[in-house]
């Protein structure tokens, strides 16, 4: 196939749309839009997959000795999920036909078949024949991944290898590329909110209007990919998944770190923009950076090794929410450049701004501290009080961590995520049998005690936020909800 092929320009691509997009627009499946939408991203996350730079593992110099088992079997699950659309996509009654000459096919492998498929290659002359190829492809993509996977020794060269093959074969796809298609597609990258399209249009300095429109389209396009993680589910299997797209925002997050470089920061000689926009673009730049080093160098670092289920989706639950909370913040930010009287809660119904934050935090981390303050007040280190027992003191810590851990650890600053953690899993340690172990219980209240010492420094740094400064703490409400907590446990 020639270079012009492989790499149309952009009449080309825009042109490979709209034939595309009429095409789609005669097909009667529900949800198509949303299919396609999954289909087109899960095809990049998987190009994106095989890139280690991408993955959130550690060591990556000693790459070459990475058993890689856990990310094949991914991909094999990825695979299946992609012929499982297709199907969907394709329902009548020549597709279940072609299903069939596919199965006869990919089974006898001879050369008809080989014609059969190189011909596909070479002509694509519909979206319906790229969307039949990419049907085979994932067919065979998914045996061989499974394949691999049954070794239970997945090599560095072999995983390169199966990346080359497939990205290969998702390159040479006419119709069903998303990396051949326009970066913005009309169908599926829109600015739905009214306030940011009003924004965008108000803008007079046309190139501003178009580079702004690009940041927008970008920032919701990965609020749109965190939808599709489910962290709340209670198969590990579909969690760890979830890691193909952590991946693919990783991969995303760097293209827009780079555009913001190269289409604004890089021009900041050319007087070509205000400098406060200047500004806002450099903040937006940096911060961006470093979240996405702290979810993808710290929280989820060697998360697919992880086998504890609560341990995973502790960790999936965390990144989702701290990078879904910086997006928002992020649109916000750029958006505030052109509009202050915009709030967030116009656009997001679920936005807390930074200052609700904190407010969130400090109230948190104060009913924390004295959670375990509790716990430590109605026990000796030869027992408890007589009004509760050494399970009912225990439960209640545990119940206070699972509140915190799915409201507020992602505010918790990156540099202390770690402490939280180490308590976290030296908590979640313990048996029914240890609390009556006189040792193991000297050694869980002095875990407690230490830790709320800790609690004691975090909730004074917080205190001093100069966000924080002019609004006292509502102690005499904490107190009330740290009772009720408390009574209803008894």
């Amino acid at each position: 196939m020639n270079t012009t092929s492989n790499s149309p320009g952009p009449a080309r691509k825009k042109g490979i749309s709209l034939e595309r997009d009429a095409w789609l627009a005669t097909l009667t499946v529900e949800g198509k839009d949303r299919l396609l939408d999954e289909l087109e991203m899960l095809l990049k996350a998987t190009d994106r997959f095989f890139n280690v730079d991408n993955l959130a593992i550690s060591n990556k110099e000693q790459i070459i000795s990475k058993n890689f088992y856990n990310e094949i079997k991914i991909l094999a699950g990825t695979a299946r999920r992609i012929v499982s659309i297709i199907r969907l996509l394709l329902v009548d009654r020549s597709a279940n036909a072609f299903y069939f000459q596919a199965y006869v096919e990919n089974r006898l492998l001879d050369d008809y078949a080989r014609d059969r498929v190189i011909e596909l290659y070479l002509n694509q002359s519909s979206p319906r024949d790229s969307l039949y190829l990419l049907y085979i492809t994932f067919l065979n993509l998914g045996s061989l991944y499974e394949t691999v996977a049954g070794t239970k020794k997945v090599s560095y060269t072999m995983y390169s290898n199966l990346g080359q093959l497939t990205s290969r074969e998702i390159s040479l796809n006419k119709y069903f590329n998303p990396l051949k298609l326009e970066p913005f597609l009309e169908r599926s990258d829109k600015i739905h909110d009214r306030n940011i399209r009003m924004i965008v249009n108000s803008i007079p300095q046309e190139g501003l209007r178009l580079k702004t429109s690009i940041v927008f389209l970008s920032l919701f396009r990965l609020i749109r990919y965190l939808r599709y993680i489910n962290n709340e589910s209670e198969d590990i299997e579909e969690l760890r998944a979830s890691l193909l797209l952590f991946t693919l925002i990783n991969a995303e997050a760097k293209l827009i770190t780079k555009f913001l470089d190269d289409e604004f920061l890089k021009q900041k000689g050319n007087h070509l923009y205000d400098e406060s926009i200047i500004a806002t673009i450099d903040s937006l730049s940096f911060q961006l950076s470093i979240e996405i080093r702290k979810v993808f160098g710290q929280i989820l670092k060697d998360a697919i090794e992880i086998g504890n289920l609560l341990k995973l989706r502790a960790a999936i639950d965390s990144a989702k929410g701290i990078l879904a909370n910086f997006i928002q913040q992020s649109i916000i930010l750029v958006a505030h450049k052109f509009d202050r009287s915009i709030s967030g809660t116009d656009i997001f119904p679920d936005f807390i701004s930074k200052i609700e934050q904190s407010l969130r935090l400090r109230e948190d981390i104060w009913l924390f501290k004295n959670v375990l303050e509790f716990f430590e007040q109605n026990t000796t280190d030869t027992g408890v009080h007589r009004n509760y027992t050494v399970q009912m003191l225990y439960s209640m810590v545990r119940e206070y961590i699972y509140y915190f851990q799915d409201i507020s650890f992602s505010l918790v600053r990156y540099s202390d995520h770690e402490e939280f953690e180490k308590f976290f899993d030296r908590i979640g340690a313990y048996r029914d049998d240890d609390l009556l172990n006189k040792f193991k219980f000297l050694e869980l209240r002095k875990t407690i005690h230490n830790f709320k010492i800790f609690l004691e420094t975090t909730f004074g740094h917080i205190v001093n936020r100069a966000e924080l400064k002019d609004i006292p703490i509502d102690t005499s409400h904490l107190n009330m909800v740290l009772e009720q907590f408390i009574t209803v446990r008894k």
